[in-house]
């Protein structure tokens, strides 16, 4: 599937026809992806959404990017040093984001240069892993977001979009010991000649990954 869009708005706007056109019984809304739209450093890659982001809600009226209004995710963030004292500790107060909370989420990772997405643009109602047939349907928009976007560096949150966008087979206990042994980040090309971003794989740093050990990666990555 070729995908000419040449902007993220433009993109977004398949994003919703494609949802419709395949998921009409669906009510939750894709989640997208946001943050420094041009040449950011780090782009996270994560798998697919679920309702527990509360702007997979039809009538949340701000930016959809993955994870608002959750804790998780941000704690792992905190503790690897990408997030700052002042925002973790409002997020553990609440979970119930409101849209201008939310925008100063936004405008921490714009001036971190970081872009958060997800792999498959579907959101369900629970954590299970997306089918072949979703990352097939998806995976070509991901890939022309990233060649919009331009990131300098891709975090890959589990085998699945790592493998995904660059083909290679690893055993991510292996990567792990070497690169934290050595203290340095082994990086990997996209299988498609998209950009000259890197790809670096992470543990998902949720239930179905390994918390500490994306914590560990994570700090490496702050790094570079």
């Amino acid at each position: 599937m070729t995908i000419n869009y040449k902007t993220l708005d433009d993109l977004w706007a398949y994003v919703y026809r494609l949802n419709e056109k395949h998921f009409p019984e669906n009510k939750l809304m894709p989640i997208l992806g946001d943050g420094k739209k041009n040449h950011p450093k780090i782009m996270f890659v994560f798998i697919n959404p679920t309702f527990r982001n509360i702007s997979s809600n039809k009538n949340w009226k701000g930016p959809r990017f993955p994870f608002i209004g959750t804790k998780q995710i941000w704690r792992i963030f905190h503790r690897a040093g990408l997030l700052n004292d002042e925002l973790i500790n409002r997020i553990n107060k609440d979970s119930n984001w409101s849209l201008a909370f939310t925008n100063e989420v936004l405008k921490f990772l714009i001036k971190k240069e970081f872009y958060f997405t997800n792999l498959v643009k579907w959101t369900g109602l629970d954590a299970t892993l997306p089918e072949s047939e979703k990352i097939k349907l998806f995976l070509p928009i991901l890939e022309k977001e990233i060649e919009i976007v331009q990131p300098k560096y891709i975090v890959a949150f589990g085998l699945m979009p790592f493998y995904s966008l660059t083909k290679q087979k690893i055993k991510l206990l292996d990567y792990y010991h070497d690169v934290v042994k050595n203290g340095n980040l082994k990086s990997y090309n996209l299988s498609v000649s998209l950009t000259h971003s890197k790809v670096i794989p992470c543990y998902f740093p949720t239930g179905r990954g390994n918390p500490k050990r994306a914590v560990e990666l994570l700090q490496l990555v702050k790094k570079l």
